[in-house]
């Protein structure tokens, strides 16, 4: 049988209380609901039991003339109840120009993009992100919600990317963005070529600082492994990335260097080299169990503990047969067929070292199948159309793939028919059970049988329903309510580097919303 992995931020069994089911109480205010409870559209509602902080986005409709809001911290141990306030979106006019070397009138800049991101972070993983990108006058337009923002300028090549001061809408801020005069600029000569001295000509070279942030715009190196590149004003210290160019190189990069790798922060200096390993070729037949060709079976290659990064992929022929183009080095290598449920499932992630020409055959075994019931709060089945997702978790090469998977039966049962790996699974109740989502993680290892085997029961956690009101406050006007904005809570995983989505709704024509979430306590440090 698999192994369940509770989702940390959701499931932590050690952490959790006893599920806590309350009747509905009505009520008219909430002098009449007992302990710390709330009066909500004519019903007591309790405060959490063992879900604490988390945070709350807050999406008008499109049309909105509001902004979007994010907000940190909520409470709901203290009480279920939180409105929310929205802004007026803050219209942003503005201009990229350049300060003359000479005294006389600033240069517009068209062309230039002007990106506008969150600081800092609310949510995880939920950063908003603006653009804005000069026209012909050097000018540009930008919708933004209320708050702090950084800036990133990124005029034409070969001017250095520019990075104004945090923006603050509630101060009046100027948009007007001046980049340094062209003879304040640092200019920057240079060579890279292979450790045997072979120009990497045709290839991709920035300047970058410490934490990888660019300084420069990307250039290409020149036939002779020559490059100039432009930083900002006072750089001293940078370092180099090189990689293959993009499509800016209008495809006049050698073949010779393909496969290019891509070198990290190398020091800066005149003369730079870098190795470049011979060029391989890895090459064989994806197999499934019975030892038949798959065809059309994605293979992907990376580069594992070199001093450069290369990924390569290519499909398997109708006879299965697949051919990558690497540097010798070591890898990792994986299969993977379709996720159709009749298809078999990925070969797994396998690392070896590559030093010359080499024939390698994947096999692709049979995908696992397994089947679990989901219970409600009290212990009882769950009825049907309950919907389940089962995503397999990223590993160094595929991404995520997502199983085959059925809706509860009226006894609760679902089946899944998937790749071995590890799985977040995501239960999803019909909305008129009143039941939140379940998030919890399992392992699909390939225990080689050919029939199913049951999962661990899933246990919905006892529901949670946060409640509140969202207006909106037009300038010279009165609060009003906001009707279909979407109101959603995230919590935190155990990192505290990425959020999980706990629940949503929408607000109704008053602007009031009830979101369903689980009660569920949070991770510990």
């Amino acid at each position: 049988m698999s192994r369940a992995l509770p989702l940390i931020a959701l499931c932590a069994a050690c952490s959790l209380r006893a599920p806590r089911i309350t009747e509905s109480v009505p009520c008219s205010s909430s002098l009449e609901c007992g302990r710390s409870d709330i009066c909500f559209l004519g019903e007591c509602r309790p405060h959490a039991a063992s879900l604490a902080l988390v945070s709350a986005e807050v999406r008008p409709p499109n049309d909105s003339p509001f902004g979007q809001l994010q907000v940190a911290n909520i409470d709901l141990h203290a009480s279920a109840l939180n409105d929310f306030m929205l802004q007026p979106l803050f219209m942003g006019n503005g201009t990229v120009s350049q300060d003359p070397d000479l005294p006389g009138s600033a240069t517009p800049v068209p062309g230039a993009s002007v990106m506008f991101t969150q600081h800092p972070a609310v949510i995880p993983d939920r950063v908003e992100l603006f653009p804005g990108v000069t026209g012909s006058g050097g000018a540009f337009l930008v919708w933004l919600p209320q708050g702090m923002w950084n800036v990133l300028v990124v005029p034409p090549g070969p001017l250095p990317p520019y990075r104004p001061a945090t923006l603050d809408t509630a101060a009046s801020p100027s948009l007007d963005y001046h980049l340094p005069k062209v003879t304040s600029l640092v200019p920057v000569y240079g060579g890279v070529t292979a450790t045997d001295g072979t120009p990497l000509a045709g290839a991709s070279i920035t300047a970058v600082d410490s934490a990888g942030q660019a300084l420069s715009a990307a250039s290409l190196i020149a036939a002779d492994g020559g490059y100039s590149l432009t930083l900002p004003p006072n750089t001293s210290t940078y370092y180099l990335q090189v990689g293959p160019a993009t499509d800016a190189d209008g495809g006049l990069a050698p073949q010779a260097l393909d496969p290019l790798p891509s070198y990290g922060q190398l020091d800066a200096g005149v003369a730079v080299q870098v190795p470049l390993p011979p060029e391989i070729v890895v090459q064989g037949v994806v197999l499934d169990s019975t030892d038949m060709p798959v065809a059309a079976a994605r293979v992907y290659a990376r580069s594992d503990g070199m001093p450069w990064n290369l990924s390569r992929s290519t499909t398997s022929s109708s006879l299965g047969v697949y051919a990558l183009s690497l540097r010798a080095g070591t890898y990792a290598i994986e299969a993977a067929p379709s996720t159709d449920s009749n298809a078999p499932a990925v070969s797994g992630e396998q690392k070896f070292p590559f030093s010359a020409d080499t024939s390698l055959d994947l096999r692709c075994p049979r995908k696992v199948r397994r089947f679990g019931q989901v219970i409600t709060p009290a212990g009882r089945a769950v009825g049907a159309n309950y919907q389940i997702t089962a995503t397999r978790m990223a590993d160094d090469l595929i991404t995520t793939r997502t199983a085959f998977t059925t809706p509860t039966a009226p006894d609760g049962i679902y089946h899944v028919i998937a790749d071995p790996g590890r799985y977040r699974f995501e239960v999803v109740p019909p909305a008129d059970t009143g039941l939140p989502r379940k998030i919890i993680q399992f392992d699909l290892n390939d225990d080689g049988r050919d029939f199913e085997t049951v999962l661990p029961t899933i246990a919905i956690s006892a529901p949670l329903s946060a409640v509140g009101t969202v207006l909106g406050r037009p300038p010279g006007g009165s609060n009003a309510p906001v009707p279909g904005a979407t109101v959603s809570f995230f919590s935190l995983d155990a990192s505290g580097q990425h959020g999980l989505f706990l629940g949503s709704a929408l607000t109704d024509a008053q602007g009031r919303y009830q979101a369903v979430l689980p009660d569920v306590a949070q991770p510990g440090p």
